[in-house]
C-alpha cells in the first residue's frame, strides 16, 4: 500500500491500493482488531469503483480486464456489498450499534444504485446482518423486509423466533416470512418483549482467485458467439491459435465448516451465504464477453497485420517476405500487450455462518470449533440486560 505500518494509510490512491486495503481489512478483522479493519475497508469503499456488467460488455470491460494492472481495480457488485457486510461485523464486533447501521446504510445505496442500472446482486448474509441491525435500532418493519430477503438463502431456523416476535409488532409479511412462521408455528402466542443474545459469525476459507487461462481460438470464439466485434474468419491466417483470458480458480482453502458453543453447549450454525459459489456464477455470466471481447482485440490486430502484409505484397523485390514478417511481427507485438489482469480479493472469506443465541443477561462464553484447521477459539463476553454481543470469527485459510 506504500506506507510504512498497518496503523497507516495512502494519502492519494491509485492502482492497486484500494485492493490492498481490502486485503488488508480482512486480515485485521481476522487478528481482531475492528477498528483498523473498518478504516481500511472504509477507504476501500471511498476509492473503489464496480466493474460495469450492464452496459458496452465488449468495450468496457474488455478494456479494464485487459488493461494491467495499471489501472484502479475495480470491485464485482458480489464484492462490493460484501465489503459493506463485512465492515457491518467489524462496528457490531466492536458494540457499536451507530457505526454499523450507518454501514447497513451504504449497503443499502450501494444495492439500489447496482439495481438502478439493472444489476441484481445477492448478499444473504449482508441482508441477515442489516435486518438484524435494524431490529436492534427498533425499526421492525424495516427489519422485517431485510429478514424476507436473507431467508431466500435457504431454511434459516435461527430466524424463526426474531421474526415471530417482530411480526407480533409489525404488518410487513413477505412470502418467505409467511412460509417461515407456518411452518415453525410461531405465528401466534410468541412473546414480544425483547431479551438477551449472542450473534456469532464464522466467515471461513477464501474465494476463487483468478488465474490466466489458455484456450484455443476455435472454441473462444464459439464460447464468445455474439459478443464478438468484427468477422472472426480473418483469425483463420493469424499465426496465434490460443487465447488467454482469466479464468477462476479454487483457493486452497482448509478452512471449511465449524461447530459453536455457549457455555459448553452445542448451538445451530446455519449457512447464509455461500460467496465463492456466488462469485462463479456472477463471472459464469460475464466470461463470454471478457472472451468476446479478448477475440475482438485479435481481430483488430489481425486486420492490421493483414495491412502489413498486403502493403508487402504490393512492393515486390522481396516486400512479401518483408510483409509477411512484419505482420507476424505486428500481430504478435500487439496481442502480446493483451496481459489478463488476473488480480483478485483473495482473502474474501467463502462461506458465512450464523449463530442466534438467546441467553440470560451476565457472563458467557462463545467457542468456535474450525474442522480442517483444529482450530478453537474460546470468547469470553458480558450479554447486557435486554441487549447483545456479536462474536466474530474470520478464517481466511
Amino acid at each position: 500500500m506504500g506506507v510504512a505500518t498497518v496503523e497507516d494509510s495512502p494519502s492519494q490512491w491509485s492502482g492497486n491500493q484500494s485492493l490492498a486495503a481490502l486485503e488488508r481489512g480482512v486480515l485485521l478483522q481476522a487478528t481482531g482488531d475492528y477498528a483498523l479493519s473498518a478504516r481500511d475497508l472504509s477507504d476501500a469503499d471511498n476509492n473503489l469503483e464496480i466493474i460495469d456488467l450492464s452496459t458496452d460488455a465488449i468495450g468496457q470491460i474488455g478494456e479494464y480486464i485487459y488493461s494491467g494492472s495499471a489501472s484502479q481495480y475495480k470491485a464485482s457488485p458480489i464484492e462490493r456489498l460484501s465489503m459493506n457486510a463485512l465492515n457491518m461485523l467489524n462496528f457490531l464486533a466492536s458494540g457499536d450499534l451507530t457505526g454499523a447501521a450507518v454501514e447497513a446504510r451504504r449497503f443499502t445505496n450501494a444495492r439500489d444504485t447496482l439495481a438502478s442500472v439493472g444489476i441484481e446482486a445477492a448478499s444473504y448474509y449482508g441482508a441477515y446482518l442489516t435486518g438484524f441491525i435494524f431490529e436492534w435500532l427498533g425499526e421492525g418493519n424495516r427489519a422485517l423486509r431485510y429478514y424476507e430477503e436473507a431467508l431466500a438463502a435457504g431454511g434459516l431456523t435461527g430466524l424463526a423466533e426474531p421474526i415471530a416476535r417482530l411480526a407480533s409488532l409489525n404488518p410487513y409479511r413477505g412470502p418467505r416470512i409467511q412460509s417461515l412462521l407456518a411452518a415453525s408455528g410461531l405465528a401466534e402466542g410468541v412473546k414480544s418483549g425483547r431479551t438477551s443474545e449472542i450473534l456469532t459469525v464464522v466467515a471461513l476459507g477464501r474465494v476463487p482467485y483468478k488465474v490466466p487461462e489458455r484456450i484455443p481460438l476455435g472454441a473462444a470464439v464459439g464460447i464468445a458467439g455474439a459478443y464478438i466485434s468484427g468477422n472472426p474468419k480473418i483469425l483463420e491466417r493469424s499465426v496465434l491459435k490460443v487465447l488467454v483470458y482469466p479464468e477462476l480458480t479454487a483457493s486452497q482453502s482448509r478452512a471449511r465448516n465449524a461447530s459453536v458453543y455457549v457455555d459448553g453447549a452445542a448451538v445451530p450454525l446455519e449457512l447464509v451465504s455461500s460467496l465463492g459459489r456466488e462469485i462463479r456464477s456472477e463471472y459464469e455470466l460475464i466470461k463470454p464477453r471478457i472472451i468476446g471481447s479478448a477475440v475482438s482485440r485479435m481481430i483488430t490486430r489481425a486486420v492490421a497485420a493483414e495491412g502489413i502484409r498486403a502493403a508487402g505484397n504490393q512492393a515486390g523485390d522481396g516486400g512479401a517476405i518483408i510483409g509477411l514478417l512484419g505482420a507476424l511481427f505486428a500481430e504478435a507485438s500487439l496481442v502480446a500487450l493483451d496481459k489478463p489482469d488476473t488480480r483478485s480479493w483473495t482473502f474474501l472469506p467463502d462461506r458465512i455462518s450464523i449463530s442466534r443465541s438467546p441467553v440470560q443477561p451476565g457472563a458467557h462464553e462463545v467457542e468456535v470449533r474450525v474442522k480442517g484447521i483444529d482450530d478453537v477459539r474460546r470468547v469470553p463476553v458480558n450479554v447486557p440486560a435486554n441487549g447483545f454481543v456479536v462474536v466474530v470469527v474470520t478464517l481466511p485459510q
